[in-house]
């Protein structure tokens, strides 16, 4: 009976071939689906738990860009949002399970100017924030991973990459931050911000990954050059009147929920999250790429089994005189619909081996590209597609199901054919 099959699918090669080119096209985004998608889960959850731990709430007044910004739940009106200052962060700092907290500013519309070197890094994006080199907040540091203090700074690897330099050679070199002309779209200038400069000795490089975060100065003196750019009396006045952009929060990591909603019903911050709305953000988008090429696989699978439908009628319409030679030598309705059934079985499991074929082929190849890409703009990653046997056994599964599935009909038409008149047929 399974060679019969076999033979009925050889004998009208062309029309097998293009019959299963709809079950490779629904096998190829089935595969996007239950690949690509749960690759790229992967890794972004991978590079969410790298930078952000567990045990960390972030909370934010910044609409900068970087690693200072997140999504906020709710909107809120500029003159009600509470500033984050050293009275707040004192309160933070008595709830119930905080055990630190580290603010952090930002500060825009400076560019930076290597010594000894014509070219100028524009625009930059520096943070004042008192952090050490070995902080899981960096993928990568070079030189002194002792917090920046006084005129000693950090700069990250794209400013080395900038000058053609290795991070080892910007150790110990002078920088310069000047006020860009060219500053962001919005940015007010004045002439008194064009004159500002600000003089730094390198002590550390870092790669931030994915952040877009330029250089890092000691907190202190970033609220300086803050106060001074912005025309402020003193630091504190400074601070007083603006706030820290975003402030760290660390906490037991079984009283973080408590934390964080003590935090929510007595302050109003721009954005307050935690390492877990920031992945529940990224599923809520996977999720719904998710469903799209779902309804385009479904789609897709829906045209191949009217295909192979289609393919099956005609088949059996070719071939009744010879189903009424096989019933009247003693076949039986079910050898008959067994025939056909596994007739249209080869035909979604041929559409679903080549379908497979082609995505694990673009696998292997974008997999050199996508790598590249991804290392460029800071996910450290050897592979971004794997292979999985169970994933790949479900989609060949799947491919069968839809073959038998669209020739149950034609199938049951031919079991049920009265022999005497299927010879009789011309």
């Amino acid at each position: 009976m399974f060679k019969y099959a076999i033979s009925l699918v050889a004998r009208r090669k062309l029309r097998t071939i293009l019959t299963s080119l709809g079950i490779t096209i629904a096998v190829i985004l089935l595969s996007l689906i239950i690949f690509g998608m749960q690759d790229l889960r992967t890794l972004l959850v991978s590079a969410i738990q790298d930078q952000f731990k567990s045990n960390e709430i972030f909370i934010t007044n910044s609409s900068g860009p970087g690693a200072f910004t997140a999504p906020s739940n709710e909107e809120t009106k500029p003159d009600e949002v509470t500033l984050i200052t050293q009275e707040t962060i004192d309160k933070i700092n008595k709830i119930d399970g905080v055990s630190n907290t580290v603010p952090v500013t930002v500060v825009n519309n400076l560019e930076i100017k290597l010594a000894d070197n014509d070219k100028t890094y524009a625009p930059a994006f520096i943070s004042g924030w008192d952090i050490e080199g070995g902080d899981s907040y960096f993928v990568e540091f070079w030189g002194d991973k002792s917090k920046p203090t006084g005129e000693n700074i950090f700069v990250s690897k794209a400013v080395a990459d900038f000058y053609g330099l290795n991070p080892e050679e910007l150790l110990d070199k002078k920088v310069t931050f000047i006020t860009s002309k060219s500053a962001l779209f919005g940015t007010v200038k004045t002439k008194e911000i064009l004159d500002k400069q600000f003089e730094y000795t390198i002590k550390g490089v870092f790669d931030p990954g994915r952040d877009r975060n330029d250089a890092i100065i000691a907190l202190d003196n970033s609220v300086g050059v803050l106060a001074n750019i912005g025309g402020f009396d003193s630091k504190e006045e400074y601070i007083s009147s603006v706030g820290y952009d975003l402030l760290r929060v660390t906490g037991e990591e079984d009283k973080l929920d408590s934390i964080k909603t003590i935090i929510e019903e007595e302050y109003n911050f721009q954005g307050i999250f935690t390492a877990d709305d920031v992945l529940g953000f990224l599923d809520d988008i996977i999720q719904a790429f998710t469903i799209a090429l779902f309804v385009f696989g479904a789609i897709s699978a829906v045209i191949a089994a009217i295909g192979i439908t289609n393919t099956m009628v005609m088949s059996i319409y070719e071939q009744t005189k010879e189903i009424g030679i096989l019933k009247s030598m003693g076949a039986s309705n079910t050898q008959i619909l067994g025939v056909f059934l596994i007739q249209s079985a080869i035909i979604g499991l041929l559409g679903g081996i080549t379908g497979l074929i082609i995505v694990i082929i673009s696998m292997q190849v974008g997999n050199i590209f996508i790598v590249q890409e991804l290392n460029k703009i800071g996910f450290q990653v050897d592979t971004f597609f794997n292979f999985d046997l169970i994933s790949t056994l479900i989609v060949v599964a799947i491919s069968i199901a839809i073959g038998i599935l669209a020739g149950i009909y034609p199938s049951l038409k031919a079991a049920t054919l009265n022999p005497v008149k299927a010879l009789r047929s011309e």
